[in-house]
């Protein structure tokens, strides 16, 4: 097998048209590992987390946007709704990820005409690092020790932590997963150069070739500026 994606917790071998998920830990973790799983064919299972899967094609977030620079509506909205759906299932877990990382997610492309009989291709995003789970008490988690503030993927209270311990909103997870949309959307040709202000009309503008489509509300519900009011719903 050759192992053809690696991070702190999860290794992808590939073997022939399979690919095996290895899992260093995530025994906390059924709910957001069931999220993963529901979307493919199990080859075969560990007691440890470690499944295998038939794809046709699995390749870092990272690599995508070298190819692309820019990603489509269509994998910008499976972005969202599958990193969303993983941080619900985590949720359910008793934990949250506030600190979302562009190299810890993957896509993966599989034949809908040999895994369900029908044609083309499908495509889902998953996000493999368990290392940042923080553990959530009266939706609120924990900041214990100083973490990188150059990420462009964080919220804004997590940009104006000073010290710790600190308590931070789960929302945060939300606003960053709607964070990680744009600087990814091709509806700027320069996404990398958007200046982030955390003013929520500065989005409205951003999103404007978007504008009152499913997506686009969406993301406006999590990077509202008060925490309280963030909800992750598409609708």
């Amino acid at each position: 097998m050759t192992i053809i994606y690696k991070n702190d917790t999860c290794k992808i071998k590939k073997l022939s048209s399979t690919y095996k998920f290895i899992f260093e830990s995530g025994e906390n973790f059924d709910n957001f590992y069931n999220k993963i799983k529901k979307n493919f064919i199990i080859e075969n299972e560990s007691k440890d987390k470690s499944f295998t899967i038939k794809a046709k094609k699995i390749e870092s977030l990272s690599d995508l946007l070298k190819r692309k620079e820019t990603l489509s509506y269509r994998h910008l909205k499976q972005l969202f709704l599958n990193i969303g759906k993983q941080l619900e299932g985590l949720e359910s877990d008793g934990y949250c990820n506030i600190f979302l990382n562009i190299d810890d997610i993957v896509r993966v492309e599989l034949d809908t005409k040999t895994q369900y009989g029908g044609s083309g291709t499908d495509i889902f995003f998953l996000y493999l690092n368990t290392k940042h789970f923080t553990p959530i008490k009266n939706n609120f988690t924990k900041i214990l020790k100083p973490f990188n503030k150059n990420n462009k993927i964080i919220s804004p209270e997590m940009k104006k932590v000073n010290s710790f311990p600190t308590e931070i909103n789960i929302t945060s997870q939300y606003y960053s997963l709607a964070l990680l949309v744009c600087l990814c959307g091709e509806w700027q040709k320069k996404p990398k150069s958007f200046k982030i202000n955390y003013s929520i009309d500065t989005f409205r503008e951003y999103l404007s070739n978007i504008d009152n489509t499913k997506l686009y509300w969406a993301l406006l519900r999590c990077l509202e500026i008060n925490p309280t009011d963030r909800v992750y719903i598409y609708i």
